[in-house]
């Protein structure tokens, strides 16, 4: 076991925005103790045109909703952190239910929509924060189509030390959406492929704010690297900025648009330890 994850779990985790979107996600699908019924067979994009036609770029929206659950192996790494490790993560589309393991330990977690919980983790950060970190950065393009979401018009910025000019659009959310309606996402697109090349976004979960603190500072993810699965274009590589610094990276392997969802994983074990923290 790497004495390294639980560090780099709690600094990815603090400033990362993931389980708080899923709690948006869980708001536009019915609570996961139901399913919700499956896609319709073609769905109409909202949003500027530069969104659909950053959808398009990375596949459409149609073929993302067909797939029944998104599963992957992800690595977080931290500079200045000992060592790294991998989870393998499974989220059932309609539901955004999840479960996930540690390769080679006894550490899970578990979600199932109304409640989170965990198996030997070693970490202080809630888990319900956690169930759904990396799966909203991977599946973001797709994300800006959820019920909630509201879209600005499009701007125009530069990107760090990055000549090109990207087109940009804010991605809100209508209050009462989710857990955390203060959330935001700033998309960068690039106006020549389209594709989403980076996000600026504060983190508002309430557990993991300090005193008197509503939200955490801005931080900036840039995606490295994009992998073709069933013709969808996902993230394979992304790396975080806290002002000039890197403050995280994380690489995803493994992509699976087919691997079946285990029900079974959605009844909580003898001895595992539920998150009450407060989102």
């Amino acid at each position: 076991m790497s004495h390294g994850f639980p560090r780099i779990a709690l600094a990815v985790s603090i400033l990362v925005l993931a389980a708080g979107c899923g709690k948006k996600d869980a708001e536009q699908a019915p609570p996961h103790a139901e399913t919700a019924p499956p896609a319709p067979a073609h769905v109409e994009l909202h949003g500027p045109e530069i969104i659909q036609e950053m959808i398009a770029a990375h596949g459409g929206l149609d073929a993302w909703r067909a797939a029944p659950a998104v599963s992957f192996t992800d690595q977080w790494g931290a500079p200045g952190s000992p060592g790294s490790r991998r989870s393998h993560v499974v989220v059932e589309q309609t539901s955004r239910r999840a479960y996930i393991d540690i390769p080679e330990t006894d550490m899970s977690i578990g979600w199932d929509g109304e409640k989170a919980w965990s198996m030997n983790w070693p970490s202080q950060t809630p888990v319900r924060f956690l169930a759904l970190l990396t799966y909203y950065f991977v599946d973001l393009p797709w994300l800006t189509q959820d019920p909630g979401v509201d879209l600005s018009e499009p701007e125009t910025r530069m990107l760090r030390d990055d000549p090109t000019e990207y087109v940009t659009v804010l991605m809100t959310f209508e209050p009462g959406t989710g857990d955390t309606p203060n959330d935001y996402y700033r998309l960068y697109i690039d106006p020549e492929t389209k594709m989403l090349k980076a996000t600026d976004y504060v983190v508002t979960y309430r557990a993991l704010m300090g005193e008197g603190e509503i939200a955490s500072p801005e931080h900036c993810l840039v995606y490295d690297d994009y992998t073709t699965v069933d013709g969808l274009k996902i993230p394979a590589h992304f790396t975080i900025y806290e002002g000039d610094k890197t403050y995280a990276t994380c690489s995803v392997r493994g992509i699976s648009l087919s691997e079946p969802f285990d029900e079974s994983r959605m009844k909580m074990p003898a001895g595992a330890v539920v998150d009450t923290s407060t989102p």
